[in-house]
Order: C-alpha cells, then sequence, then structure tokens
C-alpha cells in the first residue's frame, strides 16, 4: 500500500506544476491558490463526514491543528503560483526539489531520531552548488525569471518546514483530520489576500482555469495530501520528500510535450546537481 501511494503521488505532483501554469492563462494566481483550496476543503469535509471521524472540540486545538496549513498551503503555494508567472513548470517543479536539502537542515533540530549524516550533508553541499548556478543562469537571463527561482526555492523551504513540524509534533493526530483543517486554513488565510491583491474579474472562466482548479483540488490536494500525511506517519521524513526528486522529471516531460519548454545549459546542468545531490541526502 505503502509503495502504491508513493508511485501515485510522485504522477500526481508530476502533474500539478503543468497544470498550474495551464491555469495561470486564464486565472490570476493567489484566486488560483484560494478556491483551489476551498474546493478541496469542502470535499475533505464531507470525507471525513462519511468517515464519522471527530473534530477536536476545543478552538484552541483546532487552531493548533490547523496552523501548519499556513506553512504547508498558503505561503509556499502564493509563492509556487507567483513563480510560474515568471518560469516554466518544469524549472519551477526543479527548484521546489530543494525540499530535501530543507527537511534534513530542519530534521537536525526537530526530528533527533532522524538527524543526517555525512551523506546528507554532502548532498546538500551538492544540491545548494546546482541552486546556485540555476539562479546565476536566472539572474543573467531576466530579473523576472531570477524572482521566480527566488519564490520557487523559497516556497520549497516554508513547505519543508511545515512537514517537519507536523512529523514532530502532530504525528498521533488522524490524517484526514488534519488534512481537512490544515486545507481549511489555507483556504481562509488565502481568500481575504487575494481579494486584497486580485480583483475577482480577473478570473475568467474558461475550460482551462476550470479544468486545471478541478484537477488541482481533487487530485493534486484531496487525494495527494491525504496519501502525503498517510506516508507521512508511516516512512521516514526525508524518504517522503524523495518525490520531489521524481516530480521534476515528470514535469519536464509534460512541460515539453505539452507547453514546449526547454532549458538553457545553466540550468540543465543545475538540474543535474541538485537531483545527485538529492541522491546523497537521501542514501541511508
Amino acid at each position: 500500500m505503502n509503495t502504491l501511494i508513493y508511485i501515485l503521488l510522485c504522477l500526481i505532483w508530476g502533474s500539478t506544476w503543468l497544470a498550474i501554469k495551464y491555469g495561470l492563462a486564464d486565472a490570476p494566481p493567489l484566486w488560483s491558490v484560494a478556491i483551489r483550496f476551498s474546493i478541496a476543503a469542502l470535499i475533505m469535509l464531507v470525507i471525513n463526514g462519511l468517515r464519522k471521524a471527530e473534530y477536536p472540540r476545543s478552538i484552541r486545538e483546532i487552531l493548533k491543528i490547523s496552523s501548519p496549513g499556513l506553512l504547508i498551503y498558503a505561503f509556499p503555494y502564493w509563492m509556487v503560483y507567483q513563480s510560474e508567472m515568471y518560469i516554466s513548470s518544469a524549472l519551477t517543479a526543479v527548484l521546489f526539489a530543494s525540499f530535501p536539502f530543507f527537511v534534513a537542515g530542519y530534521s537536525l533540530f526537530l526530528l533527533k531520531k532522524e538527524r543526517p549524516n555525512i551523506y546528507h550533508w554532502a548532498g546538500l553541499a551538492v544540491g545548494f552548488g546546482g541552486v546556485i548556478i540555476i539562479f546565476y543562469d536566472s539572474l543573467i537571463i531576466s530579473e523576472f525569471m531570477f524572482l521566480g527561482a527566488v519564490l520557487a526555492v523559497g516556497s520549497s523551504a516554508i513547505s519543508a518546514m511545515g512537514t517537519v513540524i507536523l512529523r514532530a509534533r502532530f504525528h498521533e493526530n488522524d490524517f484526514a483530520i488534519m488534512a481537512g483543517l490544515q486545507i481549511a486554513a489555507g483556504a481562509l488565510i488565502s481568500i481575504p489576500v487575494a481579494a486584497f491583491f486580485e480583483p475577482l474579474s480577473l478570473f475568467k472562466i474558461t475550460s482551462k482555469s476550470v479544468g486545471a482548479l478541478l484537477y488541482l483540488s481533487i487530485f493534486g490536494s484531496v487525494i495527494a495530501f491525504l496519501g502525503y500525511y498517510w506516508l507521512l506517519k508511516k516512512i521516514r521524513t526525508l524518504d517522503l520528500s524523495l518525490i520531489t526528486f521524481i516530480t521534476p522529471i515528470i514535469a519536464t516531460v509534460l512541460g515539453y510535450f505539452f507547453l514546449a519548454e526547454t532549458f538553457s545549459t545553466f540550468t540543465a546542468f543545475g538540474s543535474i546537481l541538485i537531483l545527485g545531490g538529492m541522491i546523497l541526502v537521501l542514501k541511508k
């Protein structure tokens, strides 16, 4: 079961980068995030209702469980969607693949039983070199491309913090209740932020915007994060982060065939270093 869920997550999240790019053609980024997680939160409410799962009764406990949603669903996804306004879906996926490096760093302080070893630190160094090369290339090409790269890596750092906190402090909580409350938290904070920065009129109801939203809400959010929370209780955090090693490959192939995206020599070399570093980070 764990292996099947792992493979499913790789396939789904490998395709979400392309879906985000498609959706952004007719929808603004912040409203896309807000509506995506609002739909997902409603679906999770139905799922937990069918499961007859019990939500916490105290407001304090609800807020406590919901709070990581800001680090997993709100801030990083605002940054990912903004990032794809400037750079390709494949490059965003590659830069987000710095995720295991941040997981390793945070684990040093928050997960005593999963502290990085020498292979992990070697991988961090190699991967960071790849990120620097891509940053350098993007800065030469365009300041906007550089901004996209910064946003992608920043989203990875924030999301990794949320994941490690989940593993360290919420390991015993029901995975579906956690997912539901945290997705709802991401949606609730995203709606006023989107309303403040983006006119809702910018959201065009087209096959691209609606299709992307439905796919990202159902598959990219509900199904994927339920599987992710399930695995987070079953396997080591760094092993789970290997998913971000596989998703750039899927994203690159899909971006090449559907969006005609290409990589520069610098970006290709930097990507190789990042993926090579990830192999070292995840070496047992």
